[in-house]
C-alpha cells in the first residue's frame, strides 16, 4: 500500500474535522471561542484529545475534544440558581376573553333572514354567505316551529345548524418587570429536549406556550440549537425568540415602540430601550406577507368588522369577520388585531395583518397612543398626538450579528 508524505496526512485530518465538528457558541454574554480556545486560525496544527480535555485555551478551536470542550464549558456557566424571568401575568378572566360571542359559518350556502317566519314562507334571503371564511357575532337563540335560530344582528337571523361557536384563544404574553438578562422564547410546538445539541433522545418534556430562557446555542450540522437548562437543548425551529434590541432609527429616545419579528414570530414592546412587554403573533403567510418597514400607528378602533376587498364573496379567499376587537392600523390596510378564530400563534396565519390573542391584543391597544376615550368608536393620531411606533422587520439567526458569535 502507498504511504502519503506526513503533512498530507496531517491536513486530511484537519480537513476532515472541520468539516464534521459542530460549531457551539455561548449566548451574548459568553463567546467560547475567545474565552476558552486560542485564538488560532491558521490550521498550522491541532491539539490531540487530552491536551483539549486538559488545556483548551492552549488549543485552536477545533480538533478532537474541542465540541466536548465548549459544551463542557457552557454547562459550567450557567448560572447556579436559573435566574428566573421577572414577568408579571395578564389579569386572566374566569370566564370569555372577548366581549362577542362568536361563531362560524361551517355551512355553506348559509341564508340569514329577517325573522325564521320569512323563511318559512319562502322569502328571499336578507343575505347568503356562500364561500370563504365567514365569522358573525351571535346576540341570542330563538326557537321558530321546533327550529332553533341564533340572532347575528338586529332584525338578521340564521339557523343554529350553520353554526360553529369559536373558543378564542387563552393564550396571552407577559409584562416585563425589568430588562431581560437573556433571550428568551416560548415552546411553538410540543418538545422534549436533548441532553446535548444534535441529539435525538427524549428528554424533558416542554409544552406549547411554555417560556423558557436561552442560556446558549450551537450549530450542529446546519442546525441550530438553543441551551435552555442544564442538559436541555431545544433545536431552534420549536422556539419562537425574543431578544432585546435597540430602538430602530428614526425613534425618538425614550418613545414607545413595537417590535415585530417576521421570522420569529413574536412582538415586543419598549418604552425607550426598556423591553415592558413580550408575546407571540401570527403576521401574513407567504403570499400575503406582513411588509418590513418603520410606521406609526393611525387608527385605533375598539371592535370593527374586516373583510377581504381584493375578492369577492364567491371566491375562497373571502374572508368575512365581525366584531374584531382591539384593532390598530400601522401601515395602510395593516393592522395589530385580536384573532378569535385562530389559536396557531408563533406562526404565520394572516393575511398580512398582526394577529394577536384577544387579551395580548387588549394590553397593546390599553398601552399605546393615541389613547382611546371610553364609548369611542375610533380615534386617529394627529401630529400633536401621534401614534405609537411600529417596527416590522425580519431576523435570521444564521446571520444577524444579535444572534450571530
Amino acid at each position: 500500500m502507498s504511504t502519503l508524505p506526513r503533512y498530507k496526512w496531517l491536513l486530511a485530518l484537519v480537513l476532515w474535522l472541520l468539516l464534521s465538528a459542530g460549531a457551539v457558541n455561548a449566548a451574548p454574554l459568553n463567546n467560547t471561542r475567545h474565552q476558552i480556545f486560542l485564538d488560532e486560525v491558521s490550521g498550522n496544527y491541532i491539539c490531540t484529545w487530552q491536551m483539549m480535555r486538559r488545556h483548551p485555551e492552549l488549543c485552536p478551536a477545533f480538533g478532537p475534544g474541542a465540541q466536548a470542550a465548549r459544551l463542557k464549558y457552557l454547562r459550567a456557566q450557567l448560572p447556579d440558581p436559573l435566574p428566573e424571568m421577572a414577568v408579571k401575568e395578564l389579569e386572566v378572566p374566569e370566564g370569555a376573553v372577548t366581549v362577542h360571542t362568536l361563531a362560524y359559518v361551517r355551512e355553506l350556502p348559509a341564508m340569514t333572514y329577517a325573522h325564521p317566519a320569512e323563511a318559512e314562507v319562502g322569502l328571499p334571503p336578507l343575505r347568503t354567505f356562500t364561500a370563504g371564511d365567514n365569522w358573525v357575532s351571535v346576540m341570542g337563540k330563538v326557537d321558530y316551529n321546533g327550529e332553533a335560530w341564533y340572532q347575528i344582528n338586529p332584525g338578521e337571523f340564521m339557523r343554529a345548524a350553520k353554526l360553529a361557536f369559536a373558543s378564542p384563544s387563552r393564550f396571552h404574553g407577559v409584562i416585563l418587570q425589568e430588562q431581560p438578562q437573556y433571550p428568551f422564547a416560548w415552546v411553538n410546538r410540543p418538545v422534549n429536549a436533548s441532553t446535548l445539541p444534535g441529539n435525538t433522545e427524549a428528554g424533558t418534556l416542554f409544552n406549547r406556550y411554555q417560556l423558557v430562557t436561552i442560556f446558549a446555542q450551537a450549530w450542529i450540522d446546519d442546525q441550530l440549537w438553543y441551551m435552555i437548562g442544564p442538559d436541555q437543548w431545544v433545536e431552534q425551529q420549536n422556539l419562537s425568540r425574543v431578544d432585546v434590541d435597540p430602538p430602530p432609527q428614526g425613534v425618538e429616545p425614550g418613545a414607545k415602540w413595537i417590535e415585530v419579528d417576521t421570522f420569529e414570530q413574536t412582538l415586543a414592546a419598549y418604552k425607550g430601550d426598556r423591553m415592558v412587554f413580550a408575546t407571540l403573533i401570527s403576521s401574513g403567510r407567504p403570499g400575503t406577507w406582513t411588509p418590513n418597514g418603520l410606521t406609526r400607528i393611525w387608527s385605533k378602533l375598539p371592535t370593527t368588522p374586516m373583510v377581504n376587498r381584493d375578492v369577492g364573496p364567491d371566491s375562497p379567499a373571502w374572508y368575512y369577520l365581525e366584531d374584531v376587537e382591539w384593532t390598530q392600523y400601522f401601515n395602510g390596510a395593516y393592522a395589530l388585531h385580536t384573532a378569535y378564530w385562530h389559536d396557531a400563534f408563533g406562526f404565520t396565519r394572516s393575511h398580512g395583518c398582526v394577529n394577536l390573542a384577544p387579551l395580548d391584543a387588549k394590553w397593546l391597544f390599553q398601552w399605546t397612543t393615541p389613547y382611546v376615550p371610553a364609548h369611542t368608536a375610533v380615534v386617529y393620531s394627529t401630529e400633536g398626538n401621534p401614534g405609537t411606533w411600529v417596527w416590522v422587520h425580519r431576523s435570521d439567526p444564521a446571520t444577524d450579528p444579535a444572534q450571530s458569535y
